[in-house]
């Protein structure tokens, strides 16, 4: 079972073992963040020392914390997905190039953790995968508004929208553009809000 899966998403052998030893049916997303940089898929990226100041700052920003040192590349493969979700903006060609390769590969590994999930039938990390394969094809939080998605809305609205946690999408969906306009306290976005949220 393991290696068809492992052939499906073309993923290394000495990968699929790492998951296989570390892969639990309880894991937070600390720890699944962790073992996908873990895969040996990311081996030959390297710790530049031009590099490091540069991921010191970022390892501060990033929302869910890092396990490891800043002279591990599992740490550094860890801040760039972080890096890449949160959609920060990186100096340097190496980091840019490094976090494309990074994301290029993230899909199909957090693809290939949920479908071994699902075969083990280990249903609430089967859950928390898809939660992270979905975070990792939309680069966004699951805490962050679905309109993000969208263009021309402002950051401070989407703010507003995000810090609004008793209103669930449902919420916003049975409103009018008016009620809409009035929580995010700018009335001319409650149209162009309502009609994104239909």
């Amino acid at each position: 079972m393991i290696g068809k899966v492992a052939s499906h998403y073309y993923i290394k052998h000495n990968s699929m073992s790492v998951y296989n030893e570390n892969l639990k049916p309880y894991m937070n997303i600390i720890d699944v963040l962790r073992l996908f940089a873990l895969s040996k898929e990311f081996q030959f990226i390297p710790i530049r020392e031009n590099e490091k100041i540069e991921i010191q700052k970022l390892i501060d920003k990033v929302p869910i914390p890092v396990k490891g040192s800043l002279d591990e590349t599992a740490t550094k493969i860890n801040i760039l997905l972080q890096a890449n979700i949160s959609r920060f903006k990186l100096e340097g060609y190496d980091l840019n190039s490094d976090m494309v390769y990074v994301t290029q590969s993230a899909g199909r590994i957090f693809r290939c953790l949920f479908e071994i999930c699902v075969k083990r039938g280990w249903a609430q990390m089967s859950e928390t995968l898809l939660g992270a394969c979905k975070m990792v094809e939309r680069s966004q939080w699951n805490s962050m508004t679905p309109l993000r998605q969208f263009q021309g809305i402002p950051e401070e609205v989407l703010r507003k929208i995000e810090k609004k946690e008793q209103f669930t999408w449902q919420h916003f969906y049975d409103m009018s553009a008016q009620q809409i306009g009035e929580i995010v306290k700018f009335p001319k976005m409650g149209k162009i809000i309502h009609k994104l949220v239909h």
